[in-house]
């Protein structure tokens, strides 16, 4: 048998050779320089099941969250990706609500990214029972196109308003800034032992909100998570062509094949463009052989005010000044006080700030005078030692300290104030100053 040297004719790569059922098997091993390409999956990540009220299609909701999420298993970051949605039939009672294609800028190896995309239901009792088929696509650059599971379509049900589930509180800001990002917090509760099927979500435009992550958790089962708003518990049957549509086949993704009883879900998003949008909250379920959602529906926050205006900024400046500053006073055995002042000349308020200063070389500190005057500003401080130049903070200042004269500690390297509370940027409001007294050797 002759094996060809094709470490020779490839140079830079090795060479792998496997016996198998007597057959020779070459397998050449890239080298370091050869790139790794992208591997796009998408996957769905919402209920195909929407609806109307059971009894009055004028009333609860008509807008469900439809998404996807889109992971790069590759080796390498893909760019300028465009995920769209795309109707594979037609419906006069199920729409499209907010924009059909989403772009995403890059998204990097090993990392995943969701896309929502809001579906409105006619008000009409014409609707129930309606089908529209749908994919979600996903193309980009270093990568061919992909899509989700086809056929797939979305469900009008005849929804029943129940006390059951409600929303507890939603928490987030009312004012945002295009380009930042922020997290909103919806907190539920439905049956104690939770459903088969249980959606908790926000519906948020797409067109101002792109959505980087969500987190939910559940009471049931204890310790119960979740990376969407969606819960499969008991392994749902989407697939119109399958004879169990619509029903639980398994295999079950939370033990006892339900989720729910408290539920929390924490939305992180990013701000696309400014205007005037809401945030409005549903839950719905599949429990013994019916749907429903809460009767509390349409609780949320009832306008967020995006601007494209940069957001408040804080500006805190420190000022440092010793006392007395001429002769004769600065002879050995004088005190010398060091005073700094702050302020805050930003747009917007400062937080978690700290102040830091070392003691002046051939001084020692004067036991209990690191002192802090914070006027109408509404701060506390804690002060803080260090006897390591600032490597820890948990020394205590002692008369005669390190050799020092009584009074006096020269084993402090620095001086710490830290501060909680917000230091406004209004005057008078947003100035105060610290001091402490040091002893010429």
């Amino acid at each position: 048998m002759i094996v060809t040297n094709m470490a020779r004719r490839f140079p830079g790569q090795a060479l792998a050779v496997t016996k198998r059922l007597g057959a020779i098997a070459f397998f050449v091993i890239v080298g370091c320089g050869q790139a790794a390409y992208a591997g796009i999956t998408i996957t769905p990540t919402s209920w195909n099941v929407v609806g109307l009220d059971s009894n009055s299609p004028n009333t609860g909701p008509d807008t469900f969250q439809i998404g996807a999420r889109i992971c790069n298993s590759g080796g390498t970051a893909v760019t300028s990706i465009v995920g769209t949605f795309v109707w594979d039939s037609s419906s006069a009672f199920i729409n499209l609500s907010g924009a059909n294609t989403l772009n995403v800028a890059s998204l990097n190896a090993g990392a995943c990214t969701d896309l929502y995309f809001p579906v409105t239901v006619t008000r009409t009792s014409s609707a129930y029972n309606a089908t529209r088929s749908y994919h979600i696509s996903v193309s980009g650059t270093g990568f061919s196109t992909v899509s989700t599971l086809t056929p797939r379509e979305i469900y009008v049900e005849h929804l029943i308003s129940q006390n059951r589930n409600s929303v507890n509180s939603i928490v987030g800001p009312t004012t945002v800034f295009v380009g930042q990002t922020y997290t909103y917090t919806v907190n539920g509760s439905t049956a104690t032992q939770g459903y088969e099927q249980l959606e908790a979500f926000l519906n948020l435009s797409n067109v101002i909100f792109q959505v980087q992550s969500i987190a939910t958790t559940y009471s049931a089962p204890a310790g119960g998570a979740n990376d969407k708003f969606y819960a499969d518990a008991c392994g749902w049957d989407n697939n119109p062509l399958s004879g169990t549509y619509r029903s639980c086949i398994g295999p079950a993704n939370y033990s006892g094949g339900k989720a729910g009883g408290t539920v929390s879900t924490t939305y992180t998003v990013k701000v696309l463009s400014a205007g005037t949008t809401t945030a409005s909250t549903l839950i719905m379920d599949f429990s013994g052989s019916s749907y429903h959602y809460n009767n509390d529906f349409g609780v949320g926050i009832n306008s967020i005010t995006i601007t494209s205006l940069n957001p408040p900024v804080p500006s805190v400046g420190l000022t440092k000044s010793v006392s007395p500053t001429t002769a004769p006073q600065l002879i050995p055995g004088a005190d010398l006080t060091y005073t700094i002042a702050f302020g805050n000349t930003g747009t917007g308020a400062a937080s978690s700030f700290v102040v830091t200063d070392p003691i002046p070389a051939n001084t020692d500190f004067k036991v209990g005078s690191a002192i802090s005057s914070l006027g109408t500003t509404g701060l506390t401080v804690t002060i803080a030692y260090s006897n390591n130049s600032g490597g820890t903070y948990a020394y205590t200042p002692t008369s005669g300290g390190g050799g020092a004269v009584p009074g006096y500690d020269s084993a402090v390297t620095n001086v710490r104030w830290t501060f909680s509370g917000s230091l406004s940027q209004s005057s008078p409001n947003n100035t105060g100053n610290v001091a402490f007294t040091t002893r010429i050797r």
